[in-house]
């Protein structure tokens, strides 16, 4: 679907419902975790430190658009950008160790594990929310234009002897529109855009005047597809030698396999949000919120402030010791959260904000 088409169809829905009472709201929100090194680094390809000991995930992922409500029904338009990044800790030092021309420790045998998850598009949300006493939900059905995918798997062993030869047997597989280890360009051979479908639920239930717990469970059926991928398959190894400049002898990678175009099936990581507060007094609230992200887990303690027509969240991520605040009035609700104040040297960076209009 075009996005000029998708803008048109926006455009339709507010003036379709202009004389009534509606609501238009402006939204970004970006989420970042690296437990492998700093996620600008990561997300720049710029390995400037050593990856920590327990290196396994990164991942971004960012989302701006807009959304329209009219009764009970809602209506959005968004550009949405996600990339995951798994691995273990062989694998961080030997890019790290790579991106720095630094030799391998010759004592060392590196197991290589390594997926790469990217997935960009525009797409359209239609949501209907139901109400019942101390309950509603709201389900919202996505559509999306997609505009780039790369799903690569690499897996192997990598070692390196006393002159600083690397030797090496992995096997690859990769579905992508552009971006792809081998470099393959596209001569109008495979497809660059398919499209997909995504479904959201977010609940919310008082089971007690004092108890309020909230749900937001995004992607949690996702169906994307290319008809005609790229597609990599095959074994690289260092079977090929040559004589190097100074007289020592290297290896040279060779790559066995084929390179075709497949249709390609993909589902997105499911995003978890579940939040329980006790309002322990009309001002003072208690919380917990439980989040997955991924193959994530993250574990918030913390507190809600009421003021006269605003509230403020102050909470705490246990594990990743980062603090984070969400502020609340009727036009605007912002999120910030962030493990260092240095941005160069956050492994955690929540930032987010919503602008609301009534007409």
């Amino acid at each position: 679907m075009n996005v000029n088409y998708i803008f048109l169809l926006l455009l339709v829905f507010l003036s379709t419902f202009s004389h009534a009472s509606a609501k238009v709201k402006f939204f970004t929100l970006s989420q970042s975790f690296s437990n492998i090194l700093p996620v600008k680094q990561l997300i720049e390809d710029d390995w400037q430190q050593s990856p920590g000991n327990e290196a396994s995930d990164g991942f971004t992922q960012n989302e701006v658009g807009i959304r329209s409500y009219w009764q009970n029904f809602s209506f959005s338009l968004s550009h949405r950008y996600d990339y995951f990044v798994y691995s273990n800790p062989d694998t961080a030092k030997a890019f790290y160790l790579d991106r720095s021309d630094l030799a391998l420790d010759t004592q060392e045998k590196y197991n290589i594990d390594l997926k790469l998850f990217h997935q960009r598009s525009n797409g359209i949300r239609v949501g209907y929310k139901f109400e019942f006493k101390n309950f509603n939900s709201e389900i919202r059905i996505g559509y999306w234009n997609l505009h780039a995918s790369r799903e690569s798997n690499l897996t192997g062993t990598l070692t390196s002897d006393l002159q600083g030869n690397i030797s090496a047997v992995a096997e690859l597989d990769e579905f992508y529109s552009a971006d792809n280890f081998l470099h393959r360009r596209n001569t109008d051979d495979w497809d660059t855009g398919g499209s997909g479908i995504t479904l959201d639920v977010h609940l919310n239930w008082q089971p007690t005047d004092n108890i309020d717990i909230f749900a937001d469970l995004k992607d949690i059926y996702s169906n994307f597809s290319l008809d005609d991928s790229g597609f990599s398959e095959g074994k690289i190894d260092t079977e090929g030698t040559f004589i190097n400049s100074v007289g020592g002898v290297a290896y040279l990678p060779v790559y066995r396999g084929r390179e075709t175009t497949k249709k390609h099936k993909f589902k997105l990581p499911e995003n978890l949000s579940l939040v329980g507060l006790y309002h322990y007094t009309k001002q003072l609230s208690y919380l917990a919120r439980y989040k997955r992200q991924g193959e994530q887990n993250f574990y918030y303690v913390g507190v809600e402030i009421a003021h006269e027509k605003s509230s403020t969240q102050l909470s705490f991520d246990i594990e990743n010791k980062a603090p984070e605040i969400r502020y609340k009035r009727d036009w605007l609700s912002l999120v910030l959260s962030i493990d260092d104040i240095k941005i160069e040297q956050a492994m955690l960076l929540n930032v987010g904000f919503n602008i609301h209009y009534r007409f």
